[in-house]
């Protein structure tokens, strides 16, 4: 059956928080982010007519990774921000902004270095908190493969913080 405005009303509200985090962990720019949340909501409404309101939520992942991934080949590179470029919160201490600063920066050398379908795994599973049944969905893979290689690619980010923290 296909979407009406109300189901990507609801879908947007579920998802608007999950879907920017994956997509802030692919690209590490929020203005880059929030203009590819917004295009992936608008080109899933230009194929209502053909969308299945039960697979919304797949389709969404599926299209804002594809979204990013595009992005990241007309950049041709990774370009990975100071911490300098972002904003301190209210009330925050310089020792805790240069600390969270830090830490951004080892996750993302990190996630760096992990395959595509690895970080999209660790991303949607972590981040936007889809269960094995949704992973499989938006992934395109056995639903039983799921565990292991989520197990697998949270050793290899592990290693790799390990690695960021010598």
């Amino acid at each position: 059956m296909p979407i009406d405005q109300t189901d990507l009303l609801a879908a947007y509200r579920r998802l608007e928080v999950p879907l920017y985090n994956v997509l802030y962990r692919w690209l590490w720019d929020r203005h880059e982010c929030q203009d590819l949340s917004q295009e992936t909501f608008m080109r899933v409404w230009k194929q209502r007519a053909r969308v299945d309101a039960a697979r919304i939520d797949a389709l969404l992942y599926a299209t804002a990774l594809n979204l990013a991934r595009n992005k990241l080949r007309w950049r041709g590179l990774w370009r990975f921000e100071s911490s300098d470029d972002h904003d301190c919160a209210i009330g925050e201490a310089p020792e805790e902004y240069a600390r969270r600063g830090a830490d951004q920066q080892r996750i993302r050398a990190a996630l760096s270095k992990l395959d595509s379908g690895a970080r999209n795994l660790l991303l949607l599973s972590e981040f936007a908190g889809l269960n094995t049944a949704e992973l499989a969905e938006v992934l395109q893979v056995a639903a039983g493969t799921i565990a292991s290689r989520k197990h697998r690619a949270l050793a290899l980010l592990k290693g790799f913080l390990e690695v960021c923290n010598d």
